[in-house]
């Protein structure tokens, strides 16, 4: 079977002298992981399209359960800040998280988050928007199209929407005013959401897509955006991420 996808790759792996694996965040197909002939050679036809952090176009052949690619077209590396060790740091733990949490190998479920990663990445690259707002996006937003989104429109008991400030289940991923988590006994790890924080997570939750970059906050506003939406990805995950621990070491 021969088929053509587009895609962002988020791992790369050598193998022997000359060829590579790659795992692929695709368009329609969710994550494939594939093999490169030739693909650490410099001469190597498909050696540019599929380095790491690299968005292509791919033809793909699949024989048994082995994906090839064959042919490749780059349409957007993102290396030219690979000297930033910050900004390469961010962008391969949006690449862990993809490898995460995208399905392999699904049918039409995977656009968003490609989208979700092409436009952190565009961000990260142009420098022109706070890291710790596009990981805040990422962490909220991604678990929001894996069906992990919180309910933060009001207080789960009392229904209040603007009793600030108000603090967020980590596992049960529900809001509580302060009166209410006062007056009865609720189990959890919690976490405090003033008002310009809550009203961020409500914007990336619950906007247009193409409107989920769009805000900005001071730089304390953002890191504790950052921290709570962390805090919040990995409660629902259950999971450690190498590359955010070492994110959190620079």
């Amino acid at each position: 079977m021969k088929f053509k996808t587009d895609g962002l790759v988020i791992k790369s792996n050598n193998v022997g002298e000359n060829d590579r694996a790659v795992v692929i965040l695709t368009r329609d197909k969710g994550l494939i992981s594939a093999f490169v002939s030739g693909g650490r050679s410099i001469k190597g036809k498909n050696s540019a399209a599929t380095a790491l952090i690299t968005y292509s176009s791919f033809e793909i052949t699949k024989k048994n359960d082995t994906y090839r690619i064959t042919d490749s077209e780059v349409h957007k590396s993102f290396f030219s800040f690979s000297n930033d060790i910050v900004k390469f740091s961010l962008a391969q733990y949006i690449c862990e998280l993809c490898l995460s949490i995208v399905p392999y190998e699904t049918e039409g479920e995977s656009e968003d988050f490609l989208r979700l990663g092409l436009n952190a990445l565009h961000f990260i690259e142009k420098g022109q928007l706070n890291l710790s707002i596009i990981k805040a996006v990422v962490e909220l937003r991604m678990m929001v199209i894996a069906g992990l989104m919180p309910d933060l429109t009001a207080c789960r008991v009392c229904e209040c929407e603007d009793s600030f400030p108000f603090l967020l289940d980590l596992t049960g991923g529900e809001i509580l005013c302060e009166r209410c988590k006062a007056l009865g006994e609720h189990k959890g790890e919690f976490v405090r959401l003033d008002k310009s924080t809550l009203f961020a997570m409500r914007h990336i939750a619950y906007c247009d897509f193409n409107k989920i970059f769009s805000f900005s906050l001071p730089e304390s506003s953002a890191s504790y955006l950052s921290f709570v939406t962390e805090k919040y990805l990995l409660a629902q995950t259950d999971k450690r991420f190498k590359t955010l621990e070492f994110l959190h070491s620079l």
